[in-house]
C-alpha cells in the first residue's frame, strides 16, 4: 500500500474576509470549509470540519477556475457555492 500524505492548512484570506480550511491527500483537496469573518476561535470551535457539498463543488467545477493559485481558486468555487446555495 502507497504511502498517503495528508495535510490539513487554515489561510488567512483577507481580501476575502475568511478563513478557509484546505485538506489534503497526496496534494489533491479532500476537504474544504469556511468561516467569513476574523474571529479564528469561532472557526476552530464551529467550521473545523469538512464541508461535503462544497468539496464535492470545488472538486467538480476547479479545472473551469481561472485563479492564479490554488487558494484564489478556492476562493472562487467558494463564492460560487454561496450564491448558488443561497439564490436556489
Amino acid at each position: 500500500m502507497a504511502n498517503l500524505i495528508k495535510s490539513t492548512s487554515v489561510y488567512w484570506c483577507n481580501e476575502d474576509d475568511r478563513y478557509v480550511l484546505v485538506v489534503k491527500k497526496n496534494g489533491e483537496v479532500v476537504g474544504l470549509n469556511y468561516m467569513q469573518g476574523n474571529e479564528i476561535e469561532d472557526f476552530e470551535k464551529h467550521y473545523d470540519y469538512v464541508d461535503e457539498g462544497l468539496t464535492n463543488f470545488y472538486n467538480a467545477i476547479e479545472v473551469y477556475l481561472s485563479g492564479t493559485t490554488e487558494i484564489d481558486r478556492i476562493n472562487q468555487a467558494i463564492w460560487a457555492y454561496f450564491s448558488y446555495k443561497n439564490d436556489y
